[in-house]
């Protein structure tokens, strides 16, 4: 899902959740696909997100789809009773490659 935050700047807030179907390489498609429609059909420039530390499977599919890492915030979040850090990711037009859409124009 993108959330369109800022018009003006034409950047976006993603997130996505699988559940039981994790490790299956579907978040990394769709991850893929909605950057895809994102940068080359919507026209954003910049696209965030935030995953708990503990995600270690779901940042390495986010870095597949082109994502790259920006910083974490330190103890951010309460997860299961316990603080964590909340790692920040964003991934830019200019870096994305490879769009299977058909050109917008």
């Amino acid at each position: 899902m993108l959330a369109l935050r800022d018009h003006h700047h034409l950047r976006a807030k993603f997130g996505i959740v699988l559940g039981e179907r994790r490790g299956q390489g579907l978040g990394t498609e769709a991850t893929r696909l909605t950057l895809d429609w994102g940068f080359h059909v919507l026209n954003l420039h910049n696209v965030v997100l935030e995953v708990m530390d503990w995600n270690a499977a779901g940042i390495r599919a986010y870095e597949k789809a082109g994502f790259r890492l920006v910083g974490r915030r330190r103890e951010a979040l309460l997860s299961g009773g316990r603080w964590v850090d909340e790692v920040v990711m964003d991934a830019v037009a200019s870096d994305f490659t490879g769009s299977v859409l058909p050109a917008v124009g």
